[in-house]
């Protein structure tokens, strides 16, 4: 099973475009508040590694990990997800963070791209079929959560990032 989902958002900030570059290329920063990831880490080579959860039915919660690169660019950076081949599944996060000057600050504009894979076996009956339908709609639900979550996660950290720097 292949679940894709796509989410965009812009998060305005009263941040210079070098302070917001920064918190943007801080992927441990940035997704402090994504509390839907597990185990999120960056490696020193900037190996971007969590895990998301993924209600799949017939295998309880599971815990798909991702591993991404991240390329600092001039103007943020950006996740390049690698393949993985982890059993039962595994997820695939892709994307990018662009700093955008504005007069009052920056605007921080964000696209990312979530695939889950999940391995299944075969429903050769309509009961096994309709079992493997059964999941694909809990983990997609699942997975639209944590896309719609994103946001909000993203913006409180830069909130509070905005704050500290403030104080």
């Amino acid at each position: 099973m292949k679940l894709e989902r796509h989410v965009a958002f812009t998060i305005p900030s009263s941040l210079d475009e070098a302070t917001a570059r920064a918190f943007v290329q801080d992927v441990s920063e940035s997704l402090s508040h994504a509390t839907f990831l597990t185990n999120l880490k960056v490696s020193e080579d900037d190996v971007v590694s969590a895990h998301l959860p993924v209600n799949a039915a017939l295998f309880g919660q599971q815990r798909l990990r991702f591993r991404s690169q991240l390329e600092r660019t001039p103007d943020g950076g950006r996740l390049y997800g690698e393949d993985l081949d982890d059993a039962p599944g595994w997820a695939r996060v892709s994307g990018t963070g662009v700093v955008i000057p504005t007069p009052t600050g920056s605007r921080l504009e964000y696209t990312f791209d979530f695939t889950i894979h999940v391995a299944l076996p075969e429903g050769e009956r309509w009961g096994g079929r309709a079992l493997l339908k059964m999941i694909e709609v809990v983990a997609d639900n699942v997975l639209r959560r944590v896309t719609e979550s994103f946001p909000k996660a993203v913006t409180d950290a830069a909130r509070a990032y905005e704050a500290r720097l403030v104080a």
